[in-house]
């Protein structure tokens, strides 16, 4: 968490408001918000959140809802910057399609999922069958 916490601190300097250390005021507004949440203070909005491992994060922005969500560890934090440029590049018009088409993706993904565990447990059937077919 050291590694992605320096990396965090770094993107959120260069994309984030400047806040003044002493009084916690933004002084100036970035191109993002960034907002870290202690977990263990915080167990029960990250459960709503449906966070279950850590670091994670949520991307959002006010007139389109919720981007993207996903752990992101060290190895993963390429993703959180191409993900925070190319969301900066887009109109809020294009977030929206975007979003629309990272949905159908998913349940496209879990229809792909859910049909390949039913086909596994159809050869497991198909296994059961000819093993009691074979014993006399």
């Amino acid at each position: 968490c050291q590694r992605f916490g320096v990396k965090y601190k770094r993107l959120a300097s260069q994309e984030g408001d400047l806040v003044d250390p002493k009084t916690g005021e933004i002084t100036q507004t970035g191109n993002v918000r960034f907002a870290q949440i202690e977990f263990g203070a915080n167990a029960r909005l990250c459960r709503t959140l449906g966070i279950k491992r850590l670091p994670n994060i949520h991307m959002n922005k006010g007139s389109v809802g919720q981007l993207s969500a996903f752990a992101c560890g060290p190895q993963k934090f390429p993703i959180l910057e191409h993900k925070v440029e190319r969301f900066l590049a887009m109109t809020d018009e294009e977030l929206k399609e975007d979003k629309i088409l990272e949905a159908g993706s998913a349940m496209v993904d879990q229809i792909v999922s859910e049909l390949q565990q039913g086909h596994h447990g159809d050869d497991e059937l198909e296994e059961e069958k000819s093993t009691k077919e074979s014993t006399p």
